[in-house]
């Protein structure tokens, strides 16, 4: 369980970190074009340091762990594919220009709501540990 609390805690660490230094620094610092470019290569690995986290937690931990747990970490690993899934759409939409700036303002958002729900999940999971 010890494993399982501190990958979680890495996991929920890196979600606090981009949202609290990576994003605001990226567009402060680029034009939109380049925050852009900065932003589809990290996503994808983003994601899939997350999921990659949750597995190995997830294994290490199912046998120690309560059902409630295991359900919090699969919901995890879940959002995260999801929110994996939804880049190139997500990329689409901003490639269309005016024509698909609100379908992207939509699945941005939804995006966004999905990472703040991991990382909700992933604070109860750490609390409850």
């Amino acid at each position: 369980m010890d494993l399982t609390l501190f990958l979680i805690s890495i996991w929920v660490g890196s979600i606090i970190f981009f949202s609290a230094i990576i994003a605001p620094t990226v567009f402060k610092a680029l034009d939109e074009k380049n925050a852009g470019i900065f932003l589809r290569a990290f996503f994808p690995k983003y994601y899939i340091f997350g999921i990659i986290l949750g597995f190995i937690a997830l294994i290490l931990g199912i046998k120690a762990m309560s059902l409630i747990l295991v359900s919090m970490v699969v919901a995890m690993i879940l959002l995260s594919i999801i929110s994996r899934l939804m880049i190139p759409v997500i990329n689409a939409a901003r490639d269309m220009g005016v024509e698909g700036e609100s379908r992207f303002k939509k699945l941005h958002t939804l995006s966004v709501f999905l990472n703040i729900l991991t990382l909700i999940i992933g604070l109860i999971f750490i609390y409850m540990g």
